[in-house]
């Protein structure tokens, strides 16, 4: 039996070609985002890399059938997905293995949440769009407003937090990311972006030092939040992770924020599963499912595996319970969630186990494990994440006119989330992908040499 379908998933990877303009797609379950869940598929039309709709006038389809295993689901879209790597105080963005281990696990469109080397990362985007290598989609944040931006300036003027939003929405960024500002010069940025049409999201805090709480970012008009809900329930006294790991997620003053969220429309990433990762909870969420210690470099394997457990991995032991209890108690009031995994490599202050593309399965399974329903959690890392972000008319569904991005895996994973790990094709711009030979490219390129 294991030998036929190894033999099937042989035959599906090596007959689909590279690309071609007019392909039919038929066979297996498609994941419909209107009703959450899925249907037989009779025919996906895929024309110059968009999804079409079957009536263009073309005579020369290639046409190819799916197993009755195969499930397809949207490209997945990640709001949250660091290329960024740090080691003795040095950061840079990786583009070297990165962009394939996104692409391998259906990850066909990225937001950077704060670019570390902007100029590197449009140059990504261009060999992408070009393609000379292959990756996901880069959907541009630009540099960090605010501290964690290294050009950044503690007397920077309102003049030029405008040009700086300017600059990079003319360069064309789908959107912002704060960190490290102040309340005065995130509502600059807020306003300066929806001049442009832009969101902004950020990782705020408590208050404590001069930070912002979320809760006044919702006031000044932010569009989604990292992290931390915010409000009344974040002493200012403290840091929002102080405050949060003794967090009494039945007290009624959470209703207040999260009310305020809905009332605002306002989306919230919660980042749950690394908060996991971190604080190195046993769970079957974290288990090494890629084996993916081969994908760093021999350098950087020998560093982590000289790590021990930190304060900070400690305290996020105690915060993650927190944070499952809160993002559920939102998500039954109606809160609108995205999905984003936040996984940079920081060797410096390791951040436990899991790389960024691989992470997104391990979030969606964090979700399911504290009772969101598995069809609704794909539909918020598809169609959700794209209405978050202002693409809803290119992404999110498999849908006329859109990206002809997907990701085809083994299963249903309504009936297991965890079956969205068995990605075996992934189609971006209707170009396919052997997730495989895709993993084995970026074996050993993550991270530092030396």
């Amino acid at each position: 039996m294991k030998k036929i379908i190894l033999l099937s998933f042989f035959v599906i990877l090596t007959t689909f070609p590279a690309f071609s303009q007019y392909q039919i797609i038929t066979g297996g379950w498609i994941y419909d985002t209107e009703t959450k869940a899925f249907k037989k598929n009779s025919a996906i039309y895929l024309v110059n890399g968009l999804f079409g709709t079957g009536s263009e006038n073309i005579t020369n389809w290639q046409v190819k059938k799916l197993s009755d295993d195969d499930y397809i689901l949207p490209g997945l879209i990640d709001l949250h997905a660091h290329y960024r790597v740090s080691y003795e105080g040095k950061a840079y963005d990786d583009t070297v293995a990165m962009p394939k281990i996104f692409l391998a696990n259906g990850v066909t469109s990225t937001f950077p949440a704060g670019e570390i080397e902007p100029e590197k990362m449009w140059d990504l985007q261009r060999k992408i769009d070009t393609g000379q290598m292959p990756g996901p989609r880069i959907l541009h944040s630009g540099p960090y407003f605010g501290t964690a931006a290294a050009d950044w300036s503690p007397d920077i003027s309102e003049s030029q937090i405008r040009q700086r939003v300017d600059e990079w929405a003319g360069r064309g960024a789908y959107g912002f990311k704060a960190k490290g500002v102040n309340a005065e010069q995130l509502q600059v940025l807020i306003d300066q972006a929806h001049k442009h049409g832009l969101t902004v999201t950020g990782h705020l805090n408590s208050g404590y030092r001069n930070s912002v709480n979320p809760q006044e970012a919702i006031e000044m008009g932010i569009d989604r939040v990292e992290h931390f809900l915010g409000g009344r329930l974040l002493a200012d006294s403290v840091d929002a992770y102080q405050s949060l790991k003794s967090l009494d997620s039945s007290d009624p003053r959470l209703d207040e924020i999260i009310q305020l969220y809905i009332d605002n429309g306002v989306y919230f990433d919660a980042t749950l599963a690394t908060y996991g990762a971190i604080g190195m909870v046993d769970s079957p969420i974290f288990f090494d499912f890629a084996i993916e210690n081969e994908y760093f470099t021999p350098f950087t394997r020998e560093i982590i595996r000289s790590k021990s457990a930190s304060a900070f991995n400690e305290l996020c032991a105690l915060i993650y319970p927190v944070k499952q209890q809160t993002l559920k108690r939102f998500y039954d009031a109606g809160g609108l969630i995205t999905v984003g995994t936040d996984r940079p490599l920081l060797l410096d202050n390791y951040l436990g186990g899991g790389i960024g593309g691989f992470f997104i399965h391990r979030e969606m399974a964090a979700m399911v494990e504290i009772g969101i329903p598995a069809g609704e959690v794909i539909y918020l890392a598809t169609q959700q994440n794209a209405e978050a972000l202002g693409i809803a008319d290119k992404a999110g569904s498999i849908s006329p006119g859109k990206w002809a991005d997907m990701m085809i895996i083994r299963g249903n994973p309504i009936e297991d989330i965890n079956r969205t790990r068995s990605v075996h094709t992934v189609v971006k711009a209707g170009k396919f992908y052997s997730s495989h030979d895709l993993k084995n490219a970026a074996k050993g390129k993550l991270g530092p040499r030396e």
